[in-house]
């Protein structure tokens, strides 16, 4: 930035080259601290009506107030830009000035459009089956929460990439904690996510300095507990025959201790995945949704009579 950010505008008028052209030609000049640069306007005006004093043309024709009017709407462009520019602590000088009001400096990449773009590649590995729709959901509550959490300390819908600072960082966590109520491992997760998101920024040359530079986040060891066989018999023998809801319920759980499959495992469960081998043992031959793994679970006792109860239902 200049040391002196003011800046002028000057209009004014040049012969054309070109024989046979009697108007001028209008330019604007943007000046700042004795650095300039000439921008033809793309308007004309007769040289006689043109007032060099005042910047504008004196003549009374349609087309003449239609040039002072656009003459008027160039210096409120310009002084936007300005004030943009001062208030960003960007780098002032008539250059940058020149190709903003053009419309040539190329757009921010903006944080959250970043999120949603990288988005897309999570939902192409989840079709793919790289990924459970259970973690792309959470890639994009992420960026729910983001864009919560901008509108609520900035009172903005996205910034530019490039102004993630350490600080909005902590912030962002304070606010996983506090305001989303989320436990140490699924902040961290989240945390994970944006930084994942910040480094592909990093690899598009969309910012030079990672904000995560020396920050270090630590997940919670789960201490599990379990359930002995007889808690679980205990279950089993509650009466829930006025609350089917409740019954399938229980039945889903047990089911998952006695085979050791997660929820999501038994949700897409089929009978095509339940073999017999030739001694007459039943076995669960399934890949894992997370992983992809396959997994071969003999079917005790109780499982199969909860399997057998439910053989008709949808």
């Amino acid at each position: 930035m200049t040391n002196n950010p003011y800046f002028t505008l000057t209009f004014f008028t040049r012969k054309p080259r070109s024989e046979g052209y009697t108007d001028h030609k209008v330019y604007v000049r943007i000046s700042v601290a004795g650095q300039q640069t000439d921008l033809a306007i793309g308007r004309s005006v007769n040289p006689e009506n043109w007032d060099q004093k005042r910047k504008l043309s004196k003549g009374r024709s349609r087309r003449d107030l239609e040039l002072n009017k656009y003459l008027d709407e160039i210096r409120a462009r310009f002084c936007e830009i300005h004030t943009n520019l001062v208030r960003e602590k960007k780098l002032v000088n008539p250059i940058v000035m020149r190709d903003l009001f053009l419309g040539k400096v190329e757009k921010p990449k903006m944080l959250c459009e970043i999120f949603t773009e990288s988005n897309v590649k999570r939902k192409e590995e989840m079709e793919r089956g790289d990924m459970v729709n259970a973690t792309y959901l959470r890639w994009e509550r992420c960026v729910t929460y983001l864009g919560e959490f901008l509108r609520l300390t900035m009172n903005v819908d996205d910034i530019p990439v490039r102004d993630v600072t350490a600080g909005m960082i902590d912030d962002f966590e304070h606010f996983l904690r506090v305001s989303k109520n989320c436990a140490n491992n699924t902040a961290v997760k989240y945390l994970r996510y944006l930084k994942n998101t910040i480094q592909y920024a990093i690899a598009h040359k969309w910012i030079t300095e990672d904000p995560f530079i020396g920050r270090k986040f630590h997940r919670t060891q789960a201490k599990r507990q379990f359930l002995t066989e007889a808690e679980i018999m205990e279950i089993l023998k509650l009466d829930f025959s006025m609350m089917p809801r409740l019954e399938l319920v229980r039945d889903t759980f047990v089911f998952c201790c006695f085979t050791g499959l997660a929820f999501c495992d038994i949700k897409s469960l089929q009978w095509s995945d339940i073999e017999k081998d030739r001694d007459g043992n039943m076995w669960i031959r399934k890949s894992r949704e997370k992983t992809g793994e396959l997994s071969i679970i003999p079917m005790l006792e109780v499982p199969r009579q909860i399997a057998d109860k439910y053989v008709n239902h949808p």
